[in-house]
């Protein structure tokens, strides 16, 4: 890490020319930043991140697209690509401050220890998964006129790798088995606007590569935005994917293992095939608005019994069948974030809020249909126009260096209009949300966590048009650790981060709005609320390694269901 530093002063002194000359960062510098940037660091963020005055960062701080305020202490470097640095009274680096295409503003009431380097032009960049790459060539002197010859162009892989572009599209599955991305990507951009395109064809592995349209599909994407997409952006978007239902419970990564290793695939598909645009408006603070106008045709996914490494010879669980129309959709998204770390929160708020307003002239249902709408299905097709509404809300709260409290509320389901089409249903149960309760078995003849009562038929695909869930867990470390040398003063305590134990208890339920009486146990009348007695809950313990986390969970509301041992990725939310 250090040898970055020094090429930084190295160069130093030979670009300062360059940057009054130009108004770019020299190629050098621009180089060194993103290696530095893409070094293992204690605290890796983008947009904004504060450290509080009771908070000690043992290691490096790396932040893209800042605002920075910091008024505790971190024990290394600090570096902020084009962003702005706020130093409080009391505040302590023990290393460098770099910054980048921003400000600093307090340094003379807080304590550096190494050298304060401030680069006045933004860095060019682009982003090349949890890496930034520099985009380093020759700028074009600015004549007054914003001729295309003064944008930038640069044709790259989304992945870094001899062939160009190849990555993974999504999750491991029993629909498509592993789908696989390929094609170019292009960048325009210049410092004030960049525009990307990528033209991606997507084939799947399941058949064995088999040639033949259910294996192939498309994703073409394009995004205007201003230079570091901190303010707008514009958007295009053709496709011909398969989509999950429910993508909130888990992790794209833990679907594609528990498929592939276990033959357990814990979500449910269908095919999306049109085109959409959107405009999404950002106030550079963690706060997003997103608007969405769609026109797609949704049809039926079946299961195709892709390889697994373990019980290879057992049947998937069947994808239910879904029902299947033209649909023009309208959504608005509003998310907020404001988490001191997006890997390893310790503070802050994550709200994501949606409205949705979906219409099809003709919906061919499911079998699912009579259960779902109290409609039959095999007869002429139906109108439909729903209103559906989800809310996924978390808070992060710092107890003590090692304790945290954590909660999660989600809500989300039909606002108005007709019963939902089953691409919009929801459920819960399962390792992301109920862990207590096993995925898709729930104890009863009436199921409130899929809304499915009776027959084998039942369980099987998520029927709810309202949820709602409620997670709360405390996290603890297991101890402290003393750095330093010489006086006192350079000696300070520092928090293991190599495991955290956690107690958790989750609580939640589904129902249906309306429709038939004799079901009460599921059906409630639009504006009411089923009572607290009706949740079903479970409380659990385990250890969380960061990366990974290994728990045990055990229903409360149901008795005599066993205990469920269940692995996640990261944390549990």
């Amino acid at each position: 890490m250090r040898r970055h530093l020094i090429s930084i002063g190295a160069v130093l002194a030979l670009g300062a020319r360059a940057l009054g000359a130009q108004g770019a960062l020299p190629p050098a510098i621009a180089a060194d930043v993103a290696r530095l940037f893409n070094a293992p660091a204690a605290v890796r963020a983008t947009g904004a991140l504060v450290v509080r005055a009771d908070q000690i960062v043992a290691g490096d701080v790396a932040v893209l697209e800042g605002p920075v305020t910091i008024a505790g202490r971190v024990t290394g470097r600090v570096l902020i690509v084009n962003g702005d640095v706020t130093l409080e009274r009391g505040a302590r680096i023990d290393g460098d401050l770099i910054v980048i295409g921003g400000r600093v503003s307090g340094q003379d009431v807080a304590t550096i220890g190494g050298q304060v380097q401030r680069f006045e032009p933004q860095l060019r960049y682009h982003a090349d998964g949890d890496r930034i790459v520099a985009e380093i060539g020759e700028v074009v002197p600015d004549t007054g006129h914003r001729a295309p010859t003064r944008w930038l162009r640069k044709l790259h892989c989304r992945e870094v790798s001899p062939i160009c572009p190849l990555l993974i599209g999504g999750s491991y599955n029993r629909v498509e088995g592993l789908p696989i991305e390929v094609g170019p990507s292009l960048v325009l951009g210049n410092d004030r606007a960049r525009l990307r395109v990528d033209a991606l064809g997507v084939v799947r592995t399941v058949d064995n590569f088999r040639w033949t349209s259910e294996n192939l599909g498309h994703d073409v994407t394009a995004k205007l935005s201003d230079a570091h997409d901190r303010e707008f952006a514009v958007g295009g978007r053709l496709y011909d994917v398969v989509e999950p239902t429910e993508r909130w419970q888990l992790r794209d990564t833990e679907i594609g293992l528990a498929s592939f290793f276990f033959r357990r695939d814990y979500r449910d598909y269908y095919n999306r095939h049109g085109g959409n645009g959107s405009l999404t408006l950002k106030n550079g603070h963690g706060v997003a608005l997103t608007f969405t106008l769609a026109d797609e045709v949704w049809t039926d996914r079946r299961d195709r019994s892709p390889f697994s490494l373990f019980s290879n010879d057992a049947a998937w669980r069947a994808n239910p069948q879904m029902d299947a129309g033209h649909f023009h959709i309208g959504s608005l998204a509003l998310e907020i974030d404001t988490k001191s770390d997006d890997q390893n929160p310790r503070t802050g708020w994550w709200i994501v809020a949606e409205a949705e307003r979906g219409s099809s002239p003709a919906v061919t249902l499911s079998p699912f249909s009579l259960l779902a709408r109290g409609m039959s299905s095999g007869g002429p097709p139906v109108p439909v126009t729903y209103m559906r509404g989800f809310l996924d809300l978390r808070r992060y709260n710092r107890l003590s260096p090692t304790g945290q409290l954590n909660m999660r509320l989600v809500l989300g389901g039909r606002l108005g209009g007709d019963p939902l089409p089953l691409e919009r249903r929801l459920a819960l149960g399962g390792p992301g949300t109920l862990p207590g309760f096993d995925f898709r078995n729930t104890p009863g003849a009436v199921d409130v966590m899929t809304c499915s009562a009776y027959g084998p038929l039942a369980g099987k695909a998520a029927l709810c048009e309202r949820i709602a869930l409620a997670q709360l867990e405390l996290r603890g470390g297991f101890g402290l650790q003393a750095h330093g040398h010489g006086e006192i003063e350079d000696w300070f305590l520092d928090v293991d981060h190599g495991a955290q134990w956690v107690l958790f208890g989750d609580m939640g339920r589904g129902w249906l709005v309306g429709g038939d009486a004799r079901l009460g146990e599921l059906h409630y009348r639009e504006a009411a609320f089923p009572p607290l007695k009706t949740f079903q809950g479970d409380v659990g313990v385990g250890l969380d390694f960061n990366f990974i986390g290994f728990f045990v969970a055990k229903a409360v509301s149901e008795p005599k269901e066993p205990m469920n041992f269940f692995v996640r990725l990261r944390h549990r939310f």
